[in-house]
């Protein structure tokens, strides 16, 4: 068992490392035996291990403490995220090879009013915007928003929207709801949502969305600079190309069967 240094410091750290001090040998610990494992004080260890108790990570079981089943679904849940990713990862390789004038291509999936990036490849820096995979944008700032906002129920679509801001960072950002409820219409007629230098000129956008059955969990989209597409180009030529990857990924992932959900918007 590795114990927390100095170089490791606050609660969390010190919290995994309480976590994974349980092994096969030992799979139920004292507090004595937690601390002289982790080399974390006793006061320490035993405020933590109630912490984690109390949020069900940890059991009691008389005076031992072993990890709860939560502890096992976070693994699974990881390894289910990873293979779930490993099955888009391909297409948007795919998708730079049938539209070379992109600059970025993107998967991502909503949470809250964000979006977060899980899948990204570029294919060049041209225009530098500081997102990688694990970044967070605001919704209304990203096509992918609108593609996945476009198919979800209305109600849930709604709490979302009432709840965001409206950051401007352009003079084309969508500023309101009434505007933004506009082009959520417009996408889910027509299938893709666009984004025109919403969230930094000189760069336009087009997304799909991805389901997984009849359940939006995701967009796929492409990023290129306005000196290479037009609206009219995103919308006619990228839009279909899009739309058929965006298909033949949730094919692929709506027969993936996993004991937690895939990943999705919360």
């Amino acid at each position: 068992m590795t114990p927390v240094r100095d170089s490791q410091p606050g609660s969390l750290s010190k919290g995994l490392c309480i976590l994974t001090s349980f092994d096969e040998k030992s799979p139920a610990l004292s507090i004595a035996e937690i601390a002289r494992r982790t080399e974390i004080s006793r006061a320490s260890v035993y405020r933590l291990v109630g912490a984690l108790q109390q949020l069900g990570y940890i059991r009691k079981d008389g005076r031992l403490y072993r990890p709860s089943k939560k502890v096992l679904q976070l693994g699974v849940a990881a390894v289910e995220s990873r293979e779930f990713l490993d099955h888009i990862r391909p297409y948007l390789d795919m998708i730079i090879s049938a539209l070379p004038e992109a600059t970025a291509i993107n998967y991502g999936v909503l949470e809250g009013t964000d979006i977060i990036y899980l899948a990204r490849c570029h294919q060049d820096d041209i225009i530098t915007i500081n997102l990688r995979v694990g970044s967070r944008l605001p919704a209304h700032l990203s096509s992918l928003g609108k593609a996945i906002l476009s198919q979800m129920a209305p109600d849930e679509a709604e709490k979302v929207v009432a709840e965001m801001t409206f950051e401007r960072r352009t003079s084309t950002t969508i500023s309101g709801p009434d505007q933004y409820w506009a082009e959520l219409d417009k996408a889910r007629v027509s299938g893709i949502a666009l984004n025109n230098q919403e969230l930094t000129m000189g760069l336009r956008s087009v997304a799909a969305p991805v389901f997984h059955g009849s359940e939006v969990v995701g967009a796929v989209g492409v990023a290129t600079l306005t000196t290479r597409a037009d609206l009219e180009t995103l919308e006619c030529d990228y839009g279909p190309v899009l739309v058929s990857f965006a298909r033949q990924i949730s094919e692929e992932i709506s027969g993936l069967r996993f004991d937690n959900r895939v990943p999705i918007h919360s």
